[in-house]
């Protein structure tokens, strides 16, 4: 009789306890959703990496998830995110999100930045029943790719120009290894020819006060 009552308060314990973890996952995950705000983001680049469930961060801040992605029905060229956020995320008229690449395995994640301390919260300022719009900005992988072309263009014409002056350099160098004199007659050459240039500079010196004595007279 002893045992068969310990088996049913140890059953009956067991069944509260069940119920009782039941109800508060319940209760959670209740309270979880209605503290979340759906918000959407139009990305006009790759999403490639990005995943259901992957977080939003906002400043590095965990503050929601990724709930869906698809193709932007009226431009397929951009791809339409959806979020959930905490309801206490301060995201305001200014907020913006850019993709941002966690480490080098590939993988990445929505990132929020900005929102002034005068601007208004996003909500506040969606009409009724719409979902909150986030915009968004290049991630700094991709405007890097786009830059790339340009850097490179610029590097072949540096290229090009330090060819040419060396070409330029080495053909100089080849006249002077089959004809050395070329370089000593040539700066004999200048050295005369400055010379000459001063001594006539002298020479136009002394004949102008002659000629204002001429002209004196």
């Amino acid at each position: 009789m002893e045992t068969d009552r310990h088996y049913f308060f140890e059953g009956l314990f067991i069944i509260v306890l069940s119920v009782g973890a039941a109800l508060a996952f319940i209760w959670l995950s209740g309270s979880h959703h209605r503290d979340d705000v759906l918000y959407r983001i139009h990305f006009s680049e790759s999403v490639s990496g990005l995943s259901l469930g992957d977080p939003v961060k906002f400043r590095g801040v965990d503050i929601g998830t990724v709930k869906a992605m698809s193709l932007d029905l009226a431009d397929p060229r951009r791809v339409e995110v959806d979020v959930a956020l905490r309801k206490d995320a301060p995201v305001k008229t200014d907020t913006k999100a850019s993709l941002k690449l966690k480490g080098i395995t590939g993988v990445v994640f929505i990132e929020l930045d900005g929102g002034s301390t005068g601007a208004k919260t996003l909500v506040a300022m969606t009409p009724e029943g719409q979902i909150p719009e986030i915009p968004s900005e290049k991630s700094t992988l991709t405007t890097l790719v786009e830059a790339l072309p340009k850097a490179v263009e610029r590097f072949l014409a540096i290229e090009n120009q330090t060819r040419k002056v060396l070409a330029d350099v080495g053909a100089t160098t080849s006249e002077i290894k089959e004809n050395p004199s070329r370089l000593i007659f040539g700066s004999k050459s200048k050295t005369t020819t400055a010379s000459n240039e001063k001594g006539n500079s002298g020479v136009r010196q002394k004949a102008t006060p002659k000629r204002q004595d001429e002209t004196g007279q």
